[in-house]
């Protein structure tokens, strides 16, 4: 299904500026592009332009309505196979791109749990293969915008797309200079307050933990972030793992939370004593309510603090956590960022514009 019109020069572009500025492809090495139906112009783009620079590329291709076919089939343990000829090209390959797929996330999404894990059997095999491997790359989120899910959230898929266009093109030295700060007070203080005039006031502890900067560049060899070989673009975060036991306040969100399906918006959350005693939305309570059922122990503990850094994004879905000036407080899980909430519950709420101080001190936003 073809997505939003976008021009060749301006694939181009992004094409570029991600082999060149992100991924840093060097003349000679191998390249593996994964498409699907709807970003099959973006995965041309970007084999064209790693001729350019002397790089040799391979497209990986899956026909949308093919994929569908067999899952009506009851094919699923044949899509979710560890093919060994793809694990055996992961170790001849240098970078790669992965861009978002199937395009039906609402379809997905509508699928029982174990179905779908049937689906991605392959999924962890595929990262050790390529850990193996020594590869990088990146995961890109113009794969994201499909019809369906720009329905779901009652976004304009233009407008989505045009911003993850944008935002794409934003430099990793750009977002390294804003982040530098931000990452320096996260690490060393012990205090943290957000508020804004939409009526958060919101007080949070840090507990000396790392605080991770997403740039758009990625980490090959990290073993404190393992999967960060492959980096998310658009990119530009701050994120750090918060003490779990501190939290007063509240925070009233003027972003929405857009999950696989759908979104929720008008989130308020309050704290009382390190934990939460409530969360409310004008939208998509369910969003929020049926995992935090069975989120277990620590599901209403602090989880992560999230800065946005990235100035061409403004509410846009999937990505609304990088908006600069975004700052997004999570309850629940926390460990893949250093922390120790065991929950594997994962919710939040975004306020953008509001000012933090970290030990009475203002951090630049």
């Amino acid at each position: 299904m073809p997505g939003p019109a976008i021009s060749p020069a301006t694939r181009s572009k992004v094409a570029r500026s991600v082999l060149s500025r992100n991924i840093r492809l060097r003349p000679g090495e191998r390249v593996v592009v994964e498409a699907w139906t709807h970003t099959l112009p973006w995965a041309v783009a970007f084999a064209r332009e790693a001729r350019r620079i002397g790089a040799y590329p391979i497209v990986f291709y899956e026909d949308e309505e093919a994929y569908w076919d067999l899952v009506s089939e009851g094919k699923l343990d044949v899509l979710g196979v560890r093919a060994r000829h793809e694990w055996a090209a992961l170790g001849q390959t240098n970078a790669y791109l992965h861009f978002w797929g199937p395009g039906d996330r609402v379809r997905l999404d509508a699928m029982r749990s174990a179905d779908r894990d049937r689906l991605f059997a392959f999924n962890m095999g595929w990262y050790e293969a390529a850990r193996r491997a020594g590869l990088r790359g990146a995961r890109m989120e113009l794969g994201r915008p499909y019809p369906t899910l720009a329905r779901a959230y009652g976004a304009d898929l233009g407008t989505w797309t045009d911003q993850l266009v944008q935002a794409t093109l934003v430099g990793p030295d750009e977002l390294q200079r804003t982040a530098t700060p931000i990452v320096r007070a996260l690490e060393h203080g012990r205090t943290l307050r957000i508020r804004s005039r939409g009526g958060t006031d919101l007080t949070l502890g840090l507990a000396h933990r790392r605080a991770t900067a997403s740039i758009g560049r990625p980490r090959v060899g990290d073993k404190r972030r393992p999967f960060d070989f492959l980096t998310n673009l658009p990119a530009g975060s701050v994120r750090v793992a918060l003490d779990e036991s501190v939290a007063e306040g509240t925070i009233v969100a003027n972003r929405s939370c857009y999950y696989d399906s759908g979104k929720a918006a008008g989130g308020v959350l309050r704290f009382r004593s390190g934990r939460l005693v409530s969360a409310e939305f004008d939208r998509g309570q369910r969003f929020f309510d049926r995992p935090y059922r069975t989120g277990g122990r620590g599901r209403d503990r602090p989880g992560m603090l999230g800065i946005g850094l990235n100035p061409k994004l403004k509410d846009t879905p999937q990505v609304e956590d990088l908006e600069r000036g975004a700052v997004m407080v999570s309850v629940g899980s926390n460990r893949f960022f250093g922390g120790n909430n065991p929950s594997p519950f994962f919710g939040y709420a975004i306020d953008a514009g509001a000012t933090v101080e970290v030990d009475g001190r203002p951090i630049p936003l």
